[in-house]
């Protein structure tokens, strides 16, 4: 069986992009110092989706793209030449299909929601690690709360 779904395209906005340059630059240049850019840019477009969830019931949560946002970074040093004062960040957002292909919605995670490890999933419950404020990891249950469509 073969699901499909038209979305509109999620945008890399430019700060992202440089992002995600500098870091992939930091990386190569570990391995080799004298490491330049000779590939293509990073897109201007993110791929649609990001990966997959199964949950015990059938379901499929496909995490799609969603617009990153900056914000200020809680554990920027400045004395440190490869921390940046802000970050991109991409809320966690799933598309929900039934095990026939039914769509039966989109879910936004709350902040601070990981996937890592892969969320356990079952019906309208979900266990996911999240972190408190100082980074310590937690595990959590949520329940996904159904709102109806706009008229």
């Amino acid at each position: 069986m073969r699901v499909g779904r038209v979305a509109p395209p999620v945008p890399v906005l430019a700060g992202e992009r440089q992002r995600w340059r500098r870091q992939i630059q930091r990386m190569m240049r570990m391995t080799d110092p004298d490491w330049t850019w000779n590939g293509p840019e990073i897109p201007d477009v993110k791929a649609p989706y990001t990966g997959f969830t199964p949950t015990r019931d059938g379901r499929i949560w496909v995490r799609v793209a969603a617009t990153a946002e900056e914000q200020d970074n809680p554990d920027h040093d400045p004395s440190d030449p490869d921390s940046r004062p802000t970050r991109w960040v991409e809320p966690v957002v799933y598309d929900v299909f039934g095990d026939e292909g039914t769509y039966f919605g989109r879910v936004r995670a709350p902040e601070g929601f990981r996937t890592s490890p892969l969320p356990v999933i079952e019906g309208d419950v979900v266990w996911a690690v999240t972190a408190d404020d100082l980074g310590v990891p937690r595990l959590e249950r949520f329940r996904v709360e159904r709102t109806p469509p706009a008229p």
